[in-house]
């Protein structure tokens, strides 16, 4: 008998599993309850769609396999930082240093200026 998931019937577990591995990547499944609903099918779809498959609704092995399919970690995807992300913290401290050197003589002169 074939590995299926689908909205009329569905084992618990894999299921689970399915709901676990599309909110990891972003889809909505509805509640992590093991029961294959209408918002598990819908999210399955979208998944299906996004990953040019055939938008069925059904889970079958291969369909599985790729949803649970671990991604790799979100580092090793990162660019490298380029001259101007390293530069930020340094002008962000430095904006830092001069409004809280000028925050106090600064709020003072703004306030008598407007009064």
């Amino acid at each position: 008998m074939p590995f299926i998931l689908d909205y009329k019937r569905a084992d618990r577990v894999p299921t689970v599993q399915v709901q676990e591995a599309l909110t990891r990547k972003g889809y909505t499944p509805g509640p992590t309850d093991g029961r294959f609903g209408v918002q598990t099918m819908r999210a399955v779809v979208a998944f299906q769609t996004a990953n040019g498959a055939d938008p069925t609704g059904v889970v079958d092995e291969a369909l599985f396999a790729q949803i649970v399919a671990v991604a790799p970690p979100p580092a090793a995807t990162k660019p490298k930082p380029t001259k101007s992300t390293k530069s930020t913290p340094k002008a962000a401290t430095e904006k830092t240093a001069t409004k809280s050197g000028s925050t106090s003589g600064g709020s003072t002169a703004t306030k008598g200026t407007k009064q």
